[in-house]
């Protein structure tokens, strides 16, 4: 599918895409210590260094070894990659550069490391692996494979039903439409 197809794809199975707010509609995003958490308010306008953002790892943006479940730790990754992504897109010139190759590692790293079945059936991050196969991305072909395999899931099972997965899809939409007019 071509860039635009997705979006109205996206948009059509929100079925909210015009109302969805800016920020996902789960409080526990927004509070805590976990990696996805802190991003998330960062993206809320909590000021969050480059450095806190990076820190010294490599590969994954969360330690797996600190969740109990893979299922678990997927899922917060996912999220913490959808934020990242926002992150880079929000971020000023030179904290962006650092903030887009991060999420690029990251994502090279889940192609080659993570099932997209691994999580709770919920998209996050969908439109960072469409955006990672364009002209000079680092998806040849795979990352859309995997983008597919998120929202396959979430359409197989009563996550496409939940107002986090909707959201989550029309915020892809968003990030998408933004990348587009780029």
């Amino acid at each position: 599918m071509q860039r635009e197809d997705w979006i109205r794809h996206l948009e059509a199975l929100s079925g909210c895409a015009a109302h969805a707010g800016p920020l996902p509609p789960d409080p526990t995003l927004l509070t805590g210590e976990r990696g996805e958490q802190r991003l998330w308010r960062a993206c809320a306008g909590e000021p969050i260094t480059v450095e806190q953002v990076l820190g010294g790892r490599r590969g994954s943006l969360l330690a797996p070894d600190a969740f109990l479940a893979i299922e678990v730790w997927a899922e917060c990754e996912l999220a913490a990659l959808h934020a990242l992504h926002r992150l880079a897109r929000t971020a000023s010139h030179a904290d962006s550069a650092a903030l887009q190759d991060r999420a690029s590692e990251a994502i090279h790293w889940h192609l080659e490391h993570t099932q997209p079945d691994n999580s709770t059936n919920r998209p996050w991050a969908l439109h960072a692996f469409l955006l990672a196969d364009r002209p000079g991305g680092i998806g040849a072909g795979d990352a859309s494979l995997y983008a597919e395999t998120l929202l396959h899931n979430m359409c197989a099972t009563d996550a496409r039903n939940e107002p986090l997965s909707r959201w989550i899809l029309a915020d892809a939409a968003r990030e998408l439409r933004l990348a587009t007019a780029t």
